[in-house]
């Protein structure tokens, strides 16, 4: 190669590194002052990195589609290699390409049109098509279809504590999500905390892995915290042409900033299928049991405890009788997560280290914790304060959300 050969390469080479760095500003330094180690930079969105190196922390303004572009900008290579791995995956355990991009149109179909803007305004900057980030946004979810499949888990649990259980008085609420470790343990690597500044409602976070835009676990600027369990132990039915739970949530987060406004907007909307949402603001927590013939808010108890987990708990509105399936005699998660509440351990002492100390207890010890724990996450509402970690993934990883929500 002649010599104004390598000129030219070189200077394309400059031109493309000097693009690179104009859409998408590196940095590469330790934790700044929100605790997060800041990456990169694009069109107003920033990534960072949780103070270990451990998880993916974005915080996206503007309109969905804008947010989108950011989205897909800012972990455009996780994106990739999350859509690969989990794509393969689902296709060695038998679930074909066509049959997951049937279920990946499908819910896309059940999502609002702002989560469907997000996911558009990705295809704009990650380099996938528009139904490779729609089969990225279902991947989780394909999975954990599959594995159920495989094995029956016990899943998701919750516990609330506040008033005369906390240090106080101050709300803590512990989260676990469940499906099936084994297969589930290696996505976590992408696991993510998502920070949302839409040009109208409200700003929140989203606790999920790269790509899926839908709502499981998740809080908002006003301090509400919310966290979804499958409730299809207690009802079966199922409805194909009702908004999906996992869209109205994220929309509950953008409408509403208290418990009560949460609860009426989500017993507003009929359930395509039975799931149990618990809700927790500064001052207390509840649990919405969603069934799809009716809905009803369950309190804590007096003293300030709240545990949920799979079925629907009794006593039952009269109405009721009938219509729902006994919970499981085997399944003893939430007398454990009562008896832990209130013995001399943790009564009166459940703060977010005391929480993160009890999330630790197996359910052979007397806690929760079986082997289709998969993600773990303790909220504080009031400090605007979350720990998330992959279970046997990493520890803790602590995302103060204040100055995330503050940076508009």
């Amino acid at each position: 190669m002649g010599t104004t050969k390598y000129y030219a390469v070189a200077i394309i080479a400059l031109l493309l590194a000097t693009f690179m760095l104009s859409s998408c500003e590196l940095s590469s330094r330790g934790p700044d002052e929100k605790g997060l180690i800041r990456t990169a930079t694009f069109e107003g969105g920033t990534a960072y990195r949780t103070a270990d190196d451990i998880y993916w922390v974005l915080d996206l303004k503007g309109t969905w589609r804008e947010m989108g572009r950011q989205y897909g900008a800012l972990v455009k290579a996780d994106l990739k290699a999350f859509y690969t791995e989990i794509t393969s995956d689902l296709e060695r355990r038998g679930m074909s390409l066509e049959d997951q991009l049937i279920v990946a149109r499908g819910l896309s179909g059940d999502l609002s049109a702002g989560l469907n803007d997000l996911m558009d305004g990705m295809v704009e900057t990650s380099g996938l098509t528009s139904d490779e980030i729609r089969l990225l946004n279902v991947g989780i979810f394909n999975l954990s279809g599959v594995l159920l499949e495989a094995e029956s888990n016990d899943a998701c649990s919750g516990i609330g504590a506040w008033g005369a259980y906390a240090p106080g008085g101050k709300l803590v609420f512990g989260r676990n999500w469940d499906m099936m470790r084994d297969g589930m343990l290696g996505y976590m690597r992408y696991l993510s905390v998502a920070v949302f500044h839409p040009d109208e409602g409200i700003a929140y976070a989203n606790v999920h892995p790269l790509g899926n835009v839908y709502m499981e676990t998740g809080i908002n600027e006003r301090g509400l915290f919310l966290e979804l369990n499958n409730g299809m132990y207690s009802d079966l039915s199922t409805f194909e042409d009702r908004e999906s739970s996992v869209s109205v949530l994220a929309d509950a987060l953008t409408r509403c900033g208290t418990i009560d406004e949460a609860a009426e907007y989500l017993a507003g909307i009929p359930a395509e299928a039975a799931y149990i949402i618990q809700l927790a603001d500064l001052d207390r927590a509840v649990s919405v049991e969603r069934a799809t013939f009716d809905c009803r808010v369950r309190e804590g108890d007096e003293n300030g405890l709240l545990v949920a987990y799979n079925s629907f708990v009794p006593p039952y509105p009269g109405t009721w009788e009938g219509k729902v399936t006994p919970a499981r005699e085997d399944d003893g998660r939430y007398d454990n997560l009562v008896s832990l509440a209130r013995s001399e351990r943790f009564y009166g002492k459940l703060d977010a280290a005391a929480m993160k100390e009890l999330m630790d207890i197996e359910f052979k010890d007397g806690g929760a914790v079986h082997k289709g724990t998969v993600l773990q996450v303790v909220a504080v509402p009031e400090d605007l304060c979350l720990w998330v970690r992959g279970y046997k993934f990493s520890d803790w990883q602590m995302v103060d959300l204040r100055a995330l929500f503050a940076d508009e």
